[in-house]
């Protein structure tokens, strides 16, 4: 299978609200290894460069499956950052346009057992610009640095 992760953070050497997406593919047989080799390839390139420098928290967005390269075009991740209170927020949605059905491709998410994962909801994005801080849930980091 082919994993997708979109990863985020924020670059805490840059004293200006900021958001740096990073978009990562590896093949796993399944989404827990593919998650190791994420955490794993992360650790490596901030022992070996300087690109993640500022990042003290990397944030999953969403975990895309595939269960191999698409012939048709596949949007993997929509993703819209707002102002909130404290900075900057990310409002993501995994697989925006594909059938919940599809058999071909999936997405998934993390609750509070990091160990069970589910294929994730659909966004409403007619609701989008009706949402306030309150409604706007703070994610545990999937990296630590």
């Amino acid at each position: 299978m082919l994993y997708i992760g979109s990863f985020s953070y924020n670059d805490d050497s840059d004293s200006k609200d900021n958001y740096c997406l990073m978009p990562c593919v590896v093949e796993a047989e399944n989404a827990d290894e593919a998650m190791d080799k994420f955490a794993s390839h992360f650790q490596q390139i901030r022992r070996d460069s300087d690109l993640l420098d500022g990042a003290h928290e990397i944030f999953l967005d969403s975990l895309t499956e595939l269960e191999g390269a698409p012939s048709d075009p596949v949007i993997c991740q929509w993703q819209k950052i707002v102002p909130a209170m404290d900075g900057l927020c990310s409002i993501t949605s995994a697989l925006p346009v594909t059938d919940e059905d599809s058999d071909f491709a999936n997405a998934y998410a993390w609750g509070e057992d990091e160990e069970e994962h589910e294929h994730a909801d659909d966004v409403d994005f007619e609701d989008l610009d009706d949402l306030d801080d309150d409604d706007l849930v703070s994610q545990e980091p999937f990296l630590l640095f």
